[in-house]
């Protein structure tokens, strides 16, 4: 599945999935391919994403993600199957400041 992230064609292993009628995409891949680290807290089940000066805290099943402190509501909740977690495609923007679309099955993530 293609993604573009930052103007790249970059190819995931996860692809996104739907759940509920609405698309998710794996977490840890696409920060990594957009410069960014992950860190996992497995008694929390706690992701911490870090793309330049910006850390989301990312919980498992818990639509409220804080970023840098400032807390941010995601419409849909992330989930972990197959030891990923799957975020909405949409968390890039509301917690990085991304631009986001999802053309067909395409994600594209810019600034």
């Amino acid at each position: 599945m293609p993604y573009v992230l930052n103007g790249r064609s970059v190819d995931v292993d996860e692809e996104p999935t739907v759940r509920e009628g609405r698309n998710y995409v794996p977490l840890e891949a696409v920060v990594q391919n957009l410069g960014g680290t992950v860190t996992w807290e497995d008694a929390t089940k706690t992701a911490r994403a870090t793309i330049g000066q910006w850390t989301a805290a990312v919980q498992m099943a818990n639509p409220v993600v804080d970023v840098s402190g400032t807390r941010v509501t995601l419409a849909d909740a992330p989930y972990i199957e197959n030891d990923t977690m799957y975020v909405p495609w949409y968390f890039f923007r509301d917690a990085f400041g991304y631009k986001v679309e999802m053309e067909g099955d395409t994600l594209n993530v810019h600034l």
